[in-house]
């Protein structure tokens, strides 16, 4: 049997019913005909982003990402640093969390970012989107202080 096949059997499967354990999966897939191996199993759920909610697998047919207004405990300021860069400090170790809640931002004229440990760079097309970035960790970071 082909992975594919066997990936849309482990779907159906977990869409039907609560599965708690890759053997209890393993029992519902050879009650298909469908004969697998723990590994495969493993490669198998990664693949398809499955994870244990619960005590449960579920299915994550969508990225999880945490909203950057959230994260706003986290952020401290957002600077520009020319006409396509833009700096944003936030606490330490937090800085892969808050660049990927701000690229799932999508604010206009975003490229990209690269994070290190309190800081990021975010590429921009131009000196007003690196102003719209500014401007939304701004508006976060005030609503905190708010708080």
């Amino acid at each position: 049997m082909q992975a594919e096949e066997r990936r849309q059997a482990i779907e159906d499967i977990l869409m039907d019913q609560d599965v708690r354990s890759q053997g209890q999966l393993a029992d519902l897939l050879a009650d298909r005909g469908i004969e697998t191996t723990q590994p495969m199993l493993s490669r198998d759920l990664r693949s398809l982003k499955v994870a244990k909610r619960d005590g449960c697998y579920q299915l994550f047919t969508t990225e999880r990402v945490t909203p950057l207004e959230n994260l706003a405990s986290l952020l401290r300021n957002a600077v520009l640093a020319g006409p396509n860069l833009c700096v944003v400090q936030c606490e330490p170790g937090a800085a892969s969390a808050v660049a990927r809640a701000l690229e799932a931002e999508q604010v206009r004229g975003v490229l990209g970012t690269v994070a290190g440990d309190d800081s990021i760079f975010v590429a921009v097309d131009s000196k007003i989107a690196g102003g719209e970035v500014v401007d939304v960790v701004d508006r976060i970071v005030g609503m905190e202080q708010e708080l």
